[in-house]
């Protein structure tokens, strides 16, 4: 597996997608960096600058950004194999579809790893900047909301680049959730972002907006485990189908 995938980053080290993935990210910095400052300078605030609006911001302005980011990421990693024809390759390293997938995968989880380390710092960077404290557990639970919606994302995306030779088709999920998630600021009912797999970082949300009082969310629990379970079984469904139905 580690062959694998330095197999796929050796593919894809120089190709221009980057460059789109690393201007996402340094926009979603600027946006959320330009959200949270603007709060602090308004005279007349309707939110306490607290822990809880610091982290809800964080997750509402990663609900944009991340649907784009992550199927952008999966469709031109992919790409390089469907679109160049380039599955014969396999043969000559001993390596199948299962596997192909599977290492695509874990290079893809290593970008979003990165990505959540970047906004991990960044939420950090924010706090001391405008002195905010973190008490009890919230920060970590978000955290781990975070990168848990993330993931299940990536294997969402990842699987239906696999799945569906358009590349395009990826995308446009992509950018769907994007557009929906910034178009209602992440407030979508639950029970339609449930069925939205591109909207799972949205909806793991663990703070909810209320007559401008943010509240924990009570569904947050059902809904980690909810999104876990979904990207569970998109995973397996995917590593099957690949194994079963594609050919090399």
């Amino acid at each position: 597996m580690i062959k694998d995938m330095f197999i796929e980053i050796t593919k894809n080290k120089r190709r221009p997608f980057w460059l789109g993935l690393i201007l996402i990210m340094v926009v979603e910095i600027l946006w959320f960096y330009a959200s949270m400052i603007r709060t602090q300078t308004l005279p007349n605030k309707t939110f306490i600058l607290n822990q809880n609006y610091l982290l809800l911001m964080l997750m509402t302005v990663n609900g944009f950004f991340a649907p784009l980011f992550i199927s952008i990421l999966s469709s031109r990693i992919v790409a390089i194999d469907f679109d160049n024809k380039m599955l014969s390759v396999l043969r000559v390293n001993n390596q199948n579809n299962r596997q192909l997938y599977t290492a695509k995968l874990c290079l893809g989880g290593l970008i979003v790893l990165i990505y959540w380390g970047t906004q991990f710092g960044l939420v950090k960077y924010m706090s001391t900047c405008i002195h905010i404290v973190f008490t009890g557990h919230l920060f970590i639970i978000t955290m781990v909301c975070l990168l848990i919606g993330l993931i299940t994302t990536l294997v969402f995306q990842m699987s239906v680049s696999f799945i569906v030779k358009r590349q395009v088709f990826g995308v446009l999920l992509g950018v769907v959730g994007s557009f929906v998630a910034m178009m209602t600021s992440g407030m979508l009912p639950q029970n339609i972002m449930r069925f939205m797999p591109m909207l799972y970082v949205s909806l793991l949300n663990p703070l909810v907006l209320k007559a401008r009082v943010i509240e924990v969310n009570q569904s947050a629990l059902i809904n980690l485990f909810l999104v876990f379970f979904v990207g569970l079984t998109i995973f397996i469904f995917t590593e099957w189908y690949t194994n079963k139905f594609l050919e090399v």
